[in-house]
């Protein structure tokens, strides 16, 4: 298997140590100190039946709640809900190789069905230009070249509606470092697509920019896309928030696929890696994991798989681990 990445998926360590608090625009929905709440442990088989976890998910249950959401919600749509741990998750991400999140100043449950659609507060549409554009230029490159993907998020404090978090494809295996782009205009998109995502230039003159922090995560809470994330998303992100403290910055994002895998999380740190099925419970071991003093490891059973890798690369590095 390699090297571990400290947000890849593994079984084993442990660490312990304070963790920091962060001030979070969805920190007020947390009614207990999830962070110093282990995450729970996984049996050593790897086929995943919900049925056979009926103690894990007794320890899931109740761990989140969702603003609004009542008892029925958290059952029919939380964390503990039948599906989850139903199939394997390695292999249910398909191949693609650069992505772009767009910041918008507007909470994730006002957002539409189609949240590229939401417009910036001068009324432009930055979201459905950017991945027009995208697509209309991934299409004159040569076959084979990366596939992006666009999606919005909320903005965090120091972000500007309209930012664009640009990850790039890897190279020579090693994940680039990300930067934030400022293209308030169309003329903007247009050069920030010409310039950083056809010709790879990092630092380009026509678009102002600036480095971000090199661990992210993302969580969807897209709830009109579907009430799963809707349930799940918004106290995983609060507990994730807390539990990372300044170690990490944390955005609730709109949909990215696999509803059914809620809570998903997308973490960046020297690679993207996608995560399922994801609870609150689980986010002392996401600190744990992007640790900098003592790097730890979470359970392989939620990872998905990685920005840049094929399904079956997913599921052959999961057998590597096993």
């Amino acid at each position: 298997g390699g090297q571990i990445d400290r947000c890849m998926l593994h079984r084993g360590s442990r660490l312990s140590g304070p963790l920091q608090h962060l001030q979070h625009p969805l920190a007020s929905t947390l009614k207990q100190g999830f962070a110093s709440s282990p995450p729970p442990k996984f049996p050593p088989n790897r086929t995943l039946v919900s049925a056979s976890f009926p103690r894990l998910l007794q320890q899931r249950r109740g761990m989140s709640a969702c603003p609004g959401c009542t008892e029925q919600d958290m059952e029919d749509y939380g964390p503990s809900r039948s599906e989850v741990f139903s199939t394997p998750l390695a292999g249910t991400l398909e191949r693609y190789d650069g992505h772009i999140f767009v910041c918008l100043s507007s909470p994730p449950e006002t957002w539409p069905s189609d949240a590229l659609s939401v417009p910036a507060a001068n009324g432009l549409a930055a979201g459905t230009i950017l991945s027009g554009l995208v697509k209309a230029a991934m299409k004159g490159m040569p076959e084979g070249t990366a596939k992006m993907r666009v999606t919005p998020c909320h903005a965090l404090p120091g972000d500007e509606e309209g930012d664009l978090l640009y990850f790039p494809p890897t190279s020579g295996g090693v994940g680039r470092e990300p930067r934030a782009y400022r293209a308030a205009t169309e003329e903007a998109l247009r050069a920030f697509v010409d310039e950083v995502v056809v010709k790879g230039v990092a630092e380009a003159p026509s678009v102002p920019s600036r480095p971000i922090s090199p661990k992210q995560l993302f969580v969807c809470c897209h709830t009109q896309r579907d009430k799963r994330c809707g349930v799940c998303g918004p106290p995983l992100t609060a507990a994730l928030a807390s539990a990372l403290g300044g170690g990490a910055e944390v955005r609730a994002c709109s949909h990215v696929g696999g509803h059914a895998y809620a809570g998903n999380v997308l973490c960046f740190s020297r690679h993207m890696d996608w995560y399922g099925y994801v609870a609150p419970g689980d986010a002392g071991a996401f600190a744990r994991a992007l640790d900098p003093e003592e790097p730890g490891v979470v359970s392989v059973k939620l990872w998905r798989g990685r920005m840049g890798m094929t399904p079956d690369e997913h599921r052959a590095k999961v057998e590597g681990m096993a």
